[in-house]
């Protein structure tokens, strides 16, 4: 195994798993704090018709919620997969930790999947709350992001079986020699 060739990608990977750690939070408090989005850019981002034009701070905070919460599931796998690419970089390529931190990983994509789907109904419930009877509207949305996010998460779960059971053959092999 070409370990420093591993370890020369794995410490550039995790420099950049860092900077994403760093811009994208920076990147979002910049587009709340300049009042980056509007009534029109929520109703195109959520594909809803019909909204107030003028939204109540209620459903307003709804939405923020949501966002953070899908956020912050993502900074969370960034942060995974920056652990174990730092333990990778280290040298701890076949170890339990980085099985886990692997395993940890596909549970963030499940989670980030079924964030973008219930963040989705509850934003678009939030937004359109308050029209008029009739007009409100409760959609699900499941499309190619979150079947990518499934998949993913089904491949970066069964990666990280594998090298939990590739760092147990190796702490055997360890152990004979």
């Amino acid at each position: 195994m070409n370990t420093d060739r591993i370890s020369k990608r794995a410490r550039l990977l995790s420099a950049l798993a860092t900077a994403l750690l760093l811009v994208i939070p920076a990147g979002a408090a910049l587009i709340m704090a300049t009042g980056g989005f509007d009534v029109e850019s929520l109703r195109a981002a959520y594909g809803v018709q019909v909204t107030p034009d003028v939204l109540a701070t209620g459903p307003t905070l709804i939405w923020f919620a949501v966002e953070v919460v899908k956020l912050a599931v993502l900074l969370w796998v960034i942060w995974c997969a920056r652990a174990w690419l730092l333990a990778c970089a280290g040298g701890r390529v076949f170890s339990g930790q980085t099985a886990r931190r692997i395993q940890q990983i596909g549970i963030g994509l499940i989670g980030l999947a079924v964030a973008h789907v219930l963040g989705h109904t509850i934003a678009v419930l939030a937004l359109t709350w308050g029209n008029p009877a009739g007009e409100r509207a409760l959609t699900i949305s499941f499309g190619s992001t979150e079947l990518f996010l499934l998949l993913a998460a089904g491949l970066v779960t069964l990666f990280g079986w594998i090298q939990a059971e590739a760092a147990q053959l190796d702490a055997e092999n360890k152990g004979f020699v």
